[in-house]
């Protein structure tokens, strides 16, 4: 077997086992942000990659779920002008949101600029401020980003739509497109048990 072939085979599924953050709106989507964190993440699960979706936190102690009801009483506070309560709220779920951030090894973001996507864009700065993967898409595709992001990100990772995006993605885990080691980390398989000599 050639080494170019072995390399090519070391190097598939590639992105099994990492951990993607799932950033995008959720205050003033429709659907609270469900439906395309349900699609994509069923996409990633079925490549072994690990989904950290905030919809639905990834843990038993914390009490913030941040959409159905949650979301409408954090707007009722809101309404109410009862921002003492609503910031205490909002500090829980933003400390849990960006530490989902912290451990992921990919952040993918959809960047609706017409939602009002605060959040998102904190989350999305701080992707690329610890230089992990961080994918973008733009609702209505990448002529609609904002041109500041094109100053603060490489336009190659900015895409028209998921299936853009998974394309790129499928070719990354696949070792068909050398990633930037800058910014692309792939460990290798931490549970497998040392062999004793």
């Amino acid at each position: 077997m050639s080494s170019a072939s072995s390399e090519t085979n070391l190097s598939l599924n590639r992105l099994r086992g990492l951990r993607a953050y799932l950033a995008g709106p959720i205050d003033h989507a429709e659907d609270d942000g469900v439906g395309w964190r349900n699609d994509l993440g069923a996409w990633l699960k079925n490549r072994g990659i690990i989904v950290i979706d905030p919809c639905s936190k990834p843990l038993t102690y914390h009490a913030f779920k941040e959409i159905g009801e949650e979301k409408q009483r954090m707007m009722n506070l809101k309404i109410q002008g009862r921002y003492f309560e609503l910031s205490k709220w909002m500090q829980g779920i933003v400390h849990v949101d960006l530490r989902m951030v912290d451990v992921s090894d990919i952040v993918i973001v959809y960047l609706d600029i017409k939602s009002r996507p605060f959040g998102t864009i904190h989350e999305l700065i701080n992707a690329l401020n610890q230089r992990k993967p961080t994918l973008v898409v733009i609702e209505g595709g990448k002529a609609e980003a904002p041109n500041w992001l094109f100053g603060i990100m490489r336009h190659e990772f900015i895409f028209s739509n998921f299936e853009e995006m998974c394309s790129f993605l499928t070719l990354i885990d696949s070792g068909t497109i050398q990633p930037d080691y800058t910014r692309w980390v792939f460990l290798n398989d931490l549970d497998a048990p040392e062999e004793e000599n």
